[in-house]
């Protein structure tokens, strides 16, 4: 048992050693997302080592990103399911950015380097953005006004799940809609 847990938390700290954290240099901010550039680096410091730690547990880790008195925060992490996660919303007259969140370890049997539909309709449904982080390490941006995500870092640019191996063929794609989301997990189509 110690064994395991010894390897467990050695395997936890290679994931640290071996991504090449994302800086606002890394991110891409073409597009016009040059606007965000500031949200969107503080959304990658947020969520670099909240990634880590969801994948060493396998749940998923939430919460918001808001200004107050002009100034970015982040609202403490909460702890979700394996596949789900309920923010709690920040306290005081503050206004809300985006919500955050992880994607847990890598699960062979779901599109987790994606966002999911309900990730984009519950941010919608709230008129905000959202970032996203996944196992294989990217992030995210699902931008309200576009109605779409965007990767804002691809394939281990974030801490990463060391099981998850993406095949050169088929990367996640750039940028998806709801539509896209729709037809990857509903018929299974892969891109």
């Amino acid at each position: 048992m110690i064994s395991t847990v010894f390897r467990r938390t050695a395997l936890c700290a290679a994931i640290l050693v071996l991504a090449s954290p994302a800086s606002s240099q890394d991110l891409k901010l073409g597009g016009g997302y040059e606007k965000y550039a500031e949200e969107h680096a503080f959304a990658a410091d947020v969520l670099r080592d909240l990634n880590t730690h969801s994948v060493f547990v396998d749940l998923e880790f939430c919460g918001f990103i808001y200004r107050a008195n002009g100034e970015l925060r982040a609202t403490s992490p909460e702890k979700g399911e394996a596949a789900s996660c309920l923010p709690i919303l920040p306290q005081g007259n503050v206004e809300i950015f985006a919500s955050y969140h992880t994607h847990a370890a890598f699960d062979p049997a779901s599109f987790n380097e994606y966002p999911s539909v309900q990730d984009m309709e519950g941010d919608f449904s709230r008129f905000e953005n959202g970032y996203i982080s996944t196992p294989g390490g990217r992030l995210w941006f699902v931008d309200n006004q576009k109605r779409r995500a965007r990767q804002l870092c691809g394939y281990r640019c974030m801490p990463f799940d060391p099981h998850y191996r993406e095949s050169p063929a088929k990367p996640a794609l750039e940028q998806v809609t709801i539509e896209t989301l729709n037809r990857i997990f509903d018929q299974g189509i892969e891109y």
